[in-house]
């Protein structure tokens, strides 16, 4: 029933009312419909309540036991890897929807989704928030897996983000390397932008890791810029501390590096993408070996981009034109290989940069299948596919 009080200058108390176009004169008559009215309007609200409570919706789980999910090795083979599920959009939060919030969804429509669009550098903080770096959108996706929101980091130091390539984690520190504005931005736990590190060093900064070192003070971030080929390492305050490689094939020398690991036993691990293998380091920059050699055989590469190192030591390596992950052992033995080329679960089109978080979930950034997959390792070590000629050498 629509409703509207009459414009009407010194009418009083004798004001009309208007239903449906029928006049109601007389005060009485007024309050009469008035009150129906009302009556009208907290029957209604009752209704919506119950309603509403009927459509609450509890936190789903985000990513739910599912014994059909791919696995590898696939039977009859002990698996050693599983999937576990994805992120693409802030709906993969599955967060808990009160009633009221179902009902203004059917009314207006249901909120804005925000989409990943090309995930390019992944990262998972010890509080459970993932962030994806989106060099198409400019922003860094912020997936808050405990609270169930989402965020976006959008711009820094009063300007917006140009390509944001990578990100990495280090306790409450988070650093963002912009391969566009030539530098890396660090942020606090609470999103507040901290410092700009190493504006006049870089010239296309790709991939960078955080690490404390032991027996180093404070904590050292390994940047590899792919113009520079080389790996220029900062310290905590962002001043830097030395660097290593420059172009060519030799060892310790390298071909558009595009992503970078440390470990704590196995020292920095360096994605030398165009020369296709993986180099190995010290923490103070000391060639210490490389596996892979271009090729199409297993443990070779087309295009290594991404690289994560799990709790035990192994190796894992995303391939952009293999559209797969292969899992090496710390001496570079091939180990499994994880996906093809496709959509499906555990399937990639241009992967791209990994994680390994403190639960021994792999994140794999799927770049053209707008997606974070995610992979549980599983507590028995890899078991040994074949002998390869992928040794570290």
């Amino acid at each position: 029933m629509y409703w509207r009080r009459d414009e009407c200058v010194g009418c009083g108390r004798e004001g009309r009312l208007m239903n449906d176009g029928r006049h109601l004169a007389g005060t009485q008559d007024s309050l009469d419909v008035v009150n129906n009215d009302v009556s009208r309007l907290r029957l209604l609200f009752v209704v919506l309540s119950f309603v509403g409570a009927g459509c609450a919706r509890p936190a789903g789980v985000i990513f739910p036991p599912d014994d059909r999910a791919p696995v590898w090795p696939p039977p009859p083979d002990e698996p050693r890897i599983r999937w576990l599920g994805q992120l693409a959009t802030d709906a993969d939060l599955k967060p808990a929807r009160s009633g009221w919030q179902a009902f203004a969804d059917a009314i207006g429509g249901p909120a804005r989704i925000n989409s990943v669009s090309t995930p390019a550098g992944v990262a998972v903080s010890r509080d459970q928030r993932v962030f994806v770096t989106d060099p198409t959108l400019r922003c860094v996706h912020v997936f808050d897996l405990n609270a169930r929101t989402y965020g976006a980091i959008l711009d820094v130091d009063g300007a917006p983000l140009a390509v944001p390539a990578d990100v990495a984690v280090d306790g409450p520190r988070i650093f963002i390397s912009d391969s566009a504005r030539r530098a890396i931005f660090e942020f606090d736990a609470g999103g507040r932008f901290v410092r700009t590190i190493g504006r006049d060093v870089l010239q296309r900064p790709i991939g960078v890791a955080a690490a404390a070192i032991e027996k180093q003070s404070g904590t050292r971030l390994y940047v590899v810029d792919a113009v520079l080929h080389a790996c220029i390492v900062f310290d905590a305050a962002g001043g830097e501390l030395f660097r290593f490689g420059r172009r060519g094939a030799g060892p310790g020398e390298f071909n558009v590096p595009t992503d970078v690991a440390v470990h704590r036993d196995i020292g920095v691990l360096v994605a030398d993408t165009l020369n296709f293998r993986v180099q190995r380091f010290s923490h103070d920059g000391e060639f210490v070996g490389e596996f892979g050699a271009r090729g199409d055989g297993a443990g070779d590469f087309a295009m290594p981009k991404g690289i994560a190192v799990d709790g035990a030591g192994r190796v894992y390596v995303a391939d952009a034109q293999f559209e797969n992950i292969q899992v090496f052992s710390s001496e570079g033995r091939l180990l499994l290989a994880i996906g093809h080329e496709g959509r499906g679960p555990g399937e990639f089109w241009l992967p791209n940069q990994l994680d390994i978080d403190d639960n021994q979930r792999l994140w794999a950034a799927d770049a053209y299948n707008r997606r974070v997959q995610v992979f549980q390792i599983l507590p028995e070590p890899p078991a040994r596919i074949e002998a390869s000629s992928a040794q570290m050498r």
